[in-house]
């Protein structure tokens, strides 16, 4: 398995189309900082002409640490991905297609600012489609949109609690997103 390793590391990407994407933010979920690939830790990587980001951000400006999980296809539109940062971060970590090549820094003997090489894939690997095993409690917090709101769900043998509901929101460490709008932390 792979290391974990600062995003910044690991950019520039290139698509199979020749694209690349050299840098990658993300505004702070509390403050609203912009963060940069080297506030980010964990794995980016080409996937079927798409790269996968499963990252652990740190505001520099007010501490706080969030997950950042998503998809960046070759037009360079970002889109979230809802499997938890726990499982999809071990996955990225773990794939290693044939005809992959690691990403490696090497300093310049200039001492210059290093540079990156790219990680190619020869061949296109498959967007990973991680089966969940959700199951829902019976017993019911109250409602929301005419539909029952449970009080629990286990989600691949861990147990969460519902928390809140939320639209258009995105989960932190140790939340679950049930039907797009229901919150629940692990236990």
């Amino acid at each position: 398995m792979q290391p974990n390793r600062r995003i910044s590391d690991v950019l520039p990407l290139s698509f199979s189309s020749g694209g690349q994407v050299r840098q990658f933010s993300k505004p702070c979920l509390h403050c609203g900082s912009m963060l940069t690939a080297k506030h980010m830790v964990g794995a980016a990587c080409v996937m079927n002409n798409q790269i996968a980001i499963a990252a652990r951000a740190q505001c520099p400006s007010c501490g706080e640490s969030f997950s950042v999980t998503c998809l960046i296809d070759d037009k360079k539109r970002v889109r979230r991905v809802v499997v938890p940062y726990w499982l999809f971060n071990p996955y990225l970590r773990m794939l290693r297609p044939q005809g992959q090549v690691l990403a490696q820094r090497e300093v310049s003997p200039d001492d210059e600012l290093p540079v990156p090489s790219t990680l190619t894939v020869e061949e296109p690997v498959p967007v990973p489609v991680i089966p969940l095993d959700i199951e829902r409690a019976e017993d019911t917090v109250g409602r929301y949109q005419n539909k029952p709101i449970p009080a629990w769900v286990r989600v691949n043998g861990k147990l969460f609690s519902f928390d809140h509901v939320a639209i258009n929101t995105r989960t932190q460490d140790g939340e679950f997103l049930l039907d797009g709008c229901l919150v629940y932390r692990g236990q």
